[in-house]
C-alpha cells in the first residue's frame, strides 16, 4: 500500500468521546441550543490532535509518514501519527559531534527489552529500539552526556516507544 500511513493496532486506539446523548439533553436542557452546541463540541476542540503539548515546542517537524519524528536541535522525539504529536514531548541525548546520531529515515529493526552493548563495556540499553544497520538505538540511559549515536531518553518515555513502536516503523532524524 504505497503512500498510505500503516500504524499498528496497538497505537490505533484513541479515546472517542461519549455521546450520553439522554444525559448531555438532559444536562444543558436549560442552556439553549447554541450553547448546547458550543459545549458540546468543546472537548473535541481542546483535544484536536496536532497542537502543541508544550509551550515553544511547536509540531513535530517529520513528515507526515513518520511513526516517532526526532529532532536533534531540540534534543526532542515524539511519537508521531499522520504527522502531528501522539505523545507529550520526550527529551533526549544524541550522539557526539565524533559520533553523531545520523539522520534521515530509518525503519525499526527490531526490539530488545533488556540489550546489553557488546561494543561499549556491556552497558545497559533497556527498551531497546534498533533503527539502522550500525546498531544505533533508542533506549533508556542517562542524559548527562552523548552518547555513541543512540537516541537516549528517560527510562518512562523510552518504554513508551518500546511498547507502542513495532519492526517497520518509520523512524525520521531530523536536525
Amino acid at each position: 500500500m504505497a503512500g498510505r500511513h500503516r500504524r499498528s493496532p496497538a497505537r490505533r486506539e484513541t479515546p472517542r468521546p461519549t455521546t450520553g446523548r439522554s444525559v448531555t439533553r438532559a444536562a444543558l436542557a436549560p442552556l439553549g441550543v447554541a450553547s448546547a452546541a458550543a459545549l458540546a463540541a468543546a472537548p473535541l476542540a481542546a483535544a484536536a490532535p496536532g497542537q502543541p503539548a508544550a509551550p515553544g515546542l511547536g509540531a513535530p517537524p517529520c513528515e507526515d509518514t513518520a511513526d516517532v519524528c526526532v529532532d536533534l536541535s531540540r534534543g526532542t522525539a515524539w511519537l508521531t501519527d499522520d504527522g502531528r504529536a501522539a505523545s507529550d514531548p520526550m527529551p533526549i541525548t544524541s550522539g557526539s559531534p565524533d559520533d553523531p546520531t545520523p539522520t534521515g529515515t530509518f525503519a525499526v529493526q527490531r526490539k530488545e527489552r533488556y540489550h546489553v552493548s557488546k561494543e561499549f563495556d556491556d552497558a545497559s540499553m533497556p527498551y531497546s529500539v534498533f533503527f539502522d544497520g550500525e546498531g544505533r538505538a533508542f533506549h533508556a540511559g542517562s542524559r548527562a552526556s552523548n552518547s555513541h549515536g543512540c537516541v537516549r531518553l528517560d527510562e518512562d518515555d523510552a518504554e513508551q516507544l518500546f511498547t507502542a513502536l513495532e519492526p517497520g516503523d518509520e523512524v525520521q532524524i531530523v536536525r
